[in-house]
């Protein structure tokens, strides 16, 4: 039996978005294997070259300590950059795919596709997390990256996928 509807499919924008981000996920889970001593080499650079932000002393074994948790956490952005693009790459990816195969009328499915792309940013902001411990130090970085960039894309997200599951559950109704 052949269907007769139409099949609609995500704008190549957001296809596009779902995979850049999947590869960029990729591609950092193999920078942080194979290039592990040069990324701490370049941390610790970035954070001698801005030694006030990160409320540096001039004692040693104090100095030492800071250095290494905000090489640690930039370390860890790039660590949560990888793993979230890998995952928040697939969602974006098979969750466009359902908004354009089972949701209703074009504004809906506009605003998922809006929502879910935002989201689908998610994972960029661990490496401005990362980023933004060694420039501006490790308790301010964290908080700008947290605060105008992960919770912006990560309500996004979740509204974008609470979004799906409404217009789904109004379906089957």
């Amino acid at each position: 039996m052949l269907m007769s509807a139409t099949v609609r499919r995500p704008p190549l924008a957001v296809v596009l978005v779902a995979l850049v981000i999947l590869a960029l996920g990729e591609t950092a889970g193999a920078a942080m294997s194979r290039l592990k001593p040069e990324i701490q080499r370049y941390a610790a650079a970035r954070v001698a070259a801005n030694p006030g932000a990160h409320g540096f002393s001039g004692s040693a074994e104090y100095d030492d300590e800071v250095r290494e948790r905000a090489i640690f956490t930039a370390e860890a952005g790039l660590s949560f950059f990888h793993l979230h693009g890998e995952g928040v790459g697939l969602v974006l990816f098979f969750a466009s795919a359902l908004v354009a195969a089972l949701v209703p009328g074009q504004r809906a499915r506009g605003a998922l596709y809006l929502l879910l792309t935002l989201g689908g940013l998610f994972p960029l902001g661990y490496l401005a997390y990362g980023a933004a411990a060694l420039e501006l130090g490790r308790d301010a970085g964290i908080e700008l990256a947290e605060r105008w960039i992960l919770s912006p894309l990560g309500v996004s997200a979740i509204a974008g996928l609470a979004g799906l599951w409404l217009a789904l559950a109004r379906r089957r109704a």
